[in-house]
């Protein structure tokens, strides 16, 4: 059974852009940025993998993935805790952006879950927000991934 968040959601024209209609046309393009970004890390298989944390909180998922790097870089500058800023400089350019651009992202999702929420007349109760964000971030994220907002920006690289 579909839970009432899928249910809106899915209600929503998909020939008008499905749940993306809960983005500004600029906000469109920086997440499509953001996901290339993403496949040009190359660590993920995009389609299998569910990257849709990384739209809510980039940089908590980034310090989990890499743990035993950011262990190993503790070790060798003996400081603790690491100075993130310096230990992101030595990866490679398509994680650095992920990382400075986290909290744009985290902003940005937390708009469309907002705008969301209201459009559907929803209680604005922590529990309904936190599952439309949640939801929403993995349906932008396979809308961005399978629409024509990613192949633009893969054309303009």
């Amino acid at each position: 059974m579909k839970s009432d968040f899928d249910r809106l959601i899915d209600d929503l024209d998909p020939t008008r852009g499905g749940p993306l209609l809960t983005l500004t046309s600029p906000e469109r393009h920086d997440v499509a940025r953001f996901i290339e970004q993403l496949r040009l890390w190359g660590k993920y298989n995009m389609i299998t993998t569910d990257l849709s944390p990384f739209l809510t909180d980039a940089k908590s998922v980034i310090e989990g993935e890499l743990a035993q790097e950011i262990l190993l870089y503790a070790k060798e500058t003996e400081e603790f805790p690491v100075n993130m800023s310096e230990f992101m400089e030595n990866q490679p350019e398509p994680l650095r952006y992920i990382w400075e651009n986290s909290q744009k992202m985290r902003d940005l999702m937390t708009r469309a879950t907002l705008r969301f929420i209201e459009s559907e007349n929803l209680d604005m109760d922590n529990k309904t927000i936190n599952d439309a964000f949640k939801m929403l971030s993995r349906k932008i994220y396979k809308s961005i991934l399978t629409g024509p907002y990613l192949t633009q920006v893969q054309s303009k690289a």
